[in-house]
């Protein structure tokens, strides 16, 4: 008897079995790997973003999870004055920092994310996040627009 007879039922379905498993487990280094690339760009662009210090800026940002919302700020000396607040989702405070956080927590827990941050100054531009793919209407997008710097 041949060991590695495929025409053996037993061995076919061993050899089978291991291509399956070999499968499924280069889709999960995969997704792994995926992650962590993600983070390390995120990583780079929030310091990015620190290292700029800026003080003087305003920004709007929209919101939606469930309901819309829209925050408009503007940071003078390094402190927030919120201007508008319409459904508030981050309860009126939405700062570049509260995105940030967003962004880390959707890159480590979504099941999906579409993350695109702003090329000139590296803060998280637009978000999308399905948080589940088993549940419906958990889908939530972040969008910050109207963004500039400040003279004083």
């Amino acid at each position: 008897m041949n060991l590695f007879d495929l025409r053996n039922p037993f061995v076919a379905l061993i050899v089978l079995g291991s291509l399956i498993i070999l499968i499924y487990s280069s889709w999960g280094i995969s997704a792994v790997l995926e992650r962590s690339r993600q983070l390390d760009q995120f990583e780079q662009y929030r310091a990015y973003w620190r290292s700029q210090n800026l003080q003087n800026y305003s920004y709007v940002v929209e919101d939606g999870c469930m309901f819309g919302s829209t925050t408009s700020a503007n940071v003078s000396s390094g402190k927030h004055n919120f201007i508008t607040f319409e459904n508030q989702s981050f309860g009126g405070n939405a700062t570049i920092e509260d995105l940030f956080n967003e962004a880390e927590k959707a890159i480590k827990e979504a099941h999906q994310l579409d993350l695109r941050f702003n090329n000139q100054y590296g803060f998280p531009e637009a978000m999308r996040v399905d948080w589940s793919k088993d549940i419906i209407d958990d889908e939530c997008s972040y969008e910050v627009t109207e963004f500039k710097q400040n003279e004083l």
